[in-house]
């Protein structure tokens, strides 16, 4: 091996050993499984050591051996065959011991992040309720790490809640804060319910449901109304049917001098709408009736008798009101969206009989508003609130005009504000259904595609796992290993992260890999360090390392396994960095590989293995296939994944189909497919 192949990766150990701040007892070496390289002049010698390598189900290869690339000789030499020194000196010369260091070096706290300083202060602040000493009593958690980790797991649940909270109140509470729940119908829809249990009247711009006061009996014995005689005002406006006495409606507005007992009625505008209604609550229509020659009849027992059976307003289009306006010329105006009808007030003015000006008892700058021709607003918002009057007449009048002309509302549903969050959910689905269409169309193969030539690059098929079952990782091992790829240019990397016994699994998620690969229960390799993606003294991290060939149906494809085991001061899911650090280990291992930079001893020993025990240089490795633990490839999925990657240079990255293989199990899994 050439000398400027290791230069940069020795020199590494010394500055870890240097750099250590809170496991200053972890002893970094390569003793006594130690490689002595020497390089003088033209000619060079290699020292390989007794590793634990296991071929095909877990026979030892001889040292002696060719590689299973071909490039390399693995051969003892004389010296490693009679030493038992526990020192290995490479060639810069870098000597790592096993003794304890010094007792006199200094131990540093490592600096703790500013993001994780503030991590830390939200996990307090949301779980602040649950205190220690329960955890300690109750959930057995007696180390504070321990605990803390338990805090931040809670944490991110508390997140995710409140992110899942904000998407429900975008979806759900956004549209009813923007647009409350309004009951309030058009006449259209009051039209719509006249059945005996479902009868709907409008009157004075509000709904009333008379099913149940239709049942009850109206009238007096000498003609009383019937049930069916009721249900003929289903769906109708039964304003006529109810008028109201102008000195009652407008007190402030009438003149006091008149004779109390004449109560002015307005002239309808319509008169077709009075013969359309066989009934006219008129004070003194009837005057056998005690309720109906009371003045005060409509207030006093019309109002809080429908008033329990109300059902909401009615609504109005607002440019229905403005046709009614502008192209009709009637007296329809909107004033603080509430809609009000002056026709009956300027018919009972133009009619030939009522030359009193008792009958124009609304204020001038009113009646020169509403009386426009059409050529004004319909919305009278701003003209009424310019209008000179003080408070007191500016509320007498409004009373007024509510009690005898208000017709409803304008219907606000189809607004903008009310109709945000539908369009909002509406551009939501359709970028979501986009982007299913589009991966849909690119999934489909149009045509028919020639099977692409196996390419000749180095693969390696990566499978981080964590606490995988058997039956699990024995597919995607076999898969691996079955793939219709050249056996010599592809590995199978596995990293266990951490010695980890998963649920249900009677061994450890390393040990049921290496049984799968038939390593030697017996064999355990010295720990290598490595620095771990963590915070704090989690960084430190020791691995170990396996090599050897996995034989499956005629395929005999070699494999390394990495079990990330911990320090020795670690008791609880020991090694467990987290998926990231997994598939980080692999790629820094490469980076530091194609640049020349230092490495860790873990990536030294990973470095000496992958080269000189399966016989591939590091730097020969192109593509890195990704695999989850349970997840089963294609036999041709490999290569044409690579072919595609190498016919166009811009593909960084390239995903094939994804599909599920349980799909018919069950109704879950028929969902999840979709």
């Amino acid at each position: 091996m050439e000398q400027s192949e290791w230069t940069g990766s020795q020199s590494y150990a010394g500055d870890i050993m240097a750099s250590r701040n809170s496991y200053s007892n972890a002893r970094i070496s390569c003793a006594p499984n130690t490689a002595t390289h020497t390089a003088t002049g033209a000619e060079s010698s290699q020292t390989l050591p007794s590793y634990g390598i296991y071929g095909i189900r877990g026979n030892p290869i001889p040292s002696n051996e060719t590689s299973l690339a071909g490039s390399a000789q693995l051969q003892k030499s004389p010296t490693e065959q009679t030493s038992n020194s526990t020192t290995g000196n490479f060639n810069t010369g870098i000597i790592f011991s096993e003794k304890p260091l010094p007792s006199h070096e200094t131990i540093e706290d490592l600096e703790t992040t500013r993001t994780r300083q503030l991590w830390v202060i939200f996990t307090w602040l949301v779980t602040w309720w649950i205190p220690s000493p329960f955890l300690n009593w109750c959930g057995r958690m007696k180390r504070p790490d321990v605990r803390m980790a338990w805090r931040e797991k809670v944490a991110i649940c508390i997140v995710i809640f409140f992110i899942w909270s904000i998407l429900l109140f975008i979806i759900i509470g956004l549209g009813l804060l923007l647009c409350p729940k309004e009951y309030v119908w058009t006449m259209d829809e009051v039209a719509g319910r006249t059945s005996p249990r479902d009868a709907y009247v409008a009157m004075r711009g509000r709904v009333y449901d008379i099913a149940e006061f239709a049942n009850q009996k109206h009238g007096l014995k000498s003609f009383e109304a019937s049930k069916e005689l009721m249900l003929m005002f289903a769906g109708q406006d039964i304003n006529a049917s109810f008028p109201v006495s102008v000195r009652m409606a407008c007190p402030s507005l009438v003149s006091k001098k008149d004779d109390p007992k004449y109560d002015m009625y307005l002239t309808m505008a319509d008169a077709t709408v009075l013969q359309a209604f066989p009934f006219t609550h008129k004070v003194g229509a009837l005057s056998s009736s005690k309720e109906m020659s009371d003045p005060s009849f409509y207030g006093k027992y019309v109002v809080p008798t429908m008033n329990k059976f109300k059902k909401g307003d009615v609504v109005w289009d607002y440019d229905w009101i403005n046709s009614m306006h502008v192209d009709q010329g009637k007296y329809w105006r909107v004033i603080n969206k509430e809609v009000f009808n002056l026709e009956d007030y300027f018919a009972t003015i133009d009619y030939p009989g009522n030359t009193d000006k008792k009958w124009q008892f609304l204020n001038n700058h009113i009646v020169n508003i509403f009386d426009d021709k059409g050529s004004g607003s319909t919305d009278i918002t701003k003209e009424w609130s310019e209008i000179p009057w003080d408070a007191q007449d500016q509320l007498a009048n409004y009373n007024c005009m509510k009690n005898l002309f208000y017709v409803g509302r304008v219907d606000d549903r189809q607004s903008v504000r009310c109709l945000f969050t539908n369009y909002m959910l509406l551009a939501f689905a359709c970028v979501l259904m986009t982007i299913v269409l589009v991966k849909f169309l690119a999934a489909m193969q149009f045509g028919a595609k020639n099977r692409p030539l196996t390419p000749n690059k180095f693969v390696v098929c990566q499978v981080p796992c964590y606490t995988e079952d058997e039956a699990s990782l024995v597919k995607t091992i076999d898969s691996l290993a079955g793939l219709e790829y050249d056996d010599k240019h592809k590995l199978i990397f596995v990293i266990c992260d951490g010695n980890i016994v998963g649920s249900g699994n009677e061994k450890s998620t390393p040990r049921i890999v290496l049984d799968i690969l038939g390593v030697d229960p017996e064999y355990d390799p010295p720990g290598r360090d490595y620095l771990a993606i963590a915070e704090g003294s989690r960084r430190h991290n020791i691995g170990k390392v396996y090599s050897g060939l996995y034989e499956f149906e005629g395929h005999v494809v070699p494999f390394m396994v990495v079990v990330k085991v911990g320090t020795p001061d670690e008791s609880n899911r020991s090694g467990n960095r987290g998926k990231r650090d997994s598939q980080i280990l692999l790629m820094s291992f490469f980076n530091k590989v194609h640049f020349d930079l230092p490495m860790t001893p873990l990536e030294l020993e990973i470095y000496h293995q992958m080269r000189h025990i399966i016989g591939v240089n590091p730097r020969d490795f192109e593509y890195l296939l990704q695999v989850d633990a349970d997840t089963e490839v294609m036999p041709d999925s490999l290569s044409r994944l690579i072919a595609a990657c190498s016919s166009d240079q811009r593909i960084a990255g390239i995903c094939g189909e994804t599909m599920l293989g349980n799909e018919s199990k069950s109704w879950t899994t028929m969902m999840q497919v979709y």
